[in-house]
């Protein structure tokens, strides 16, 4: 093999290898909890090590939905969290300083998240055209604060219509209620995974019922499953 088709060989193998050196878990006890844990591990030496206890999390109102293979599938409006495996790609807040080292959106005033499933733009950003808007769309800044600060979690990123839109990492509601379909949580460990967020180690989250914990604990050897 020649030098330059063996580089080109380890640059495509690379991120195959290196995978994701940040690791969000997510465990609910079951497919229709509201409720579930959150732990944050950093890949060490080829294992996942929590770098911090469980906190509590709060999920949809009709608990986890999953991406792709098997009921109940995660549906636009549906009131579940999507389960599976996705990357964490941006970061968004009222302060128009980031709240990370991820790529951060400020969350404006014109900032929206569209979730019309009959427009090309289906699941993303974007800013509010007042002469042309969607016909459906999420505000990001929102009068009950809960997205002044939060994250992206990049399910549905081919924008499948009807597969399920803007999901987010974002504070707990007042009144501690079930999400639309996002992952909440209390503002102190929601601000401690912001700021823990590096681009550069590709972070993931895995959100699942505790009861699959084990068919991924060969991928991301040195979760814990309890």
């Amino acid at each position: 093999m020649s030098q330059f088709r063996l580089l080109n060989f380890f640059m495509i193998l690379a991120p195959l290898v290196s995978g994701s050196q940040q690791l969000v878990v997510v465990l609910s006890p079951d497919i229709n909890a509201t409720s579930a844990v959150m732990t944050r591990y950093d890949k060490v030496e080829g294992s996942y090590k929590a770098i911090l206890p469980a906190v509590p999390v709060i999920l949809g109102k009709n608990g986890l939905g999953w991406d792709q293979d098997q009921e109940p599938l995660k549906r636009e409006g549906d009131g579940r969290s999507p389960a599976g495996v996705y990357d964490i790609s941006s970061t968004f807040g009222e302060d128009r300083q980031p709240n990370s080292a991820m790529p951060y959106w400020h969350a404006e005033d014109t900032l929206i998240c569209i979730d019309d499933v009959n427009d090309a733009k289906y699941n993303t950003m974007a800013h509010l055209d007042s002469e042309h808007p969607p016909k459906s769309f999420e505000l990001m800044h929102r009068e009950d604060s809960v997205y002044r600060n939060g994250a992206v979690i990049d399910y549905n990123r081919v924008g499948v219509p009807g597969r399920g839109s803007c999901i987010f990492f974002h504070l707990n509601h007042p009144d501690l209620r079930p999400t639309a379909g996002c992952t909440a949580m209390e503002e102190k460990p929601l601000l401690e995974l912001l700021r823990w967020l590096d681009p550069a180690k590709k972070p993931k989250l895995l959100q699942i019922p505790k009861s699959e914990c084990a068919k991924y604990q060969k991928e991301f050897l040195g979760i814990d499953c309890k």
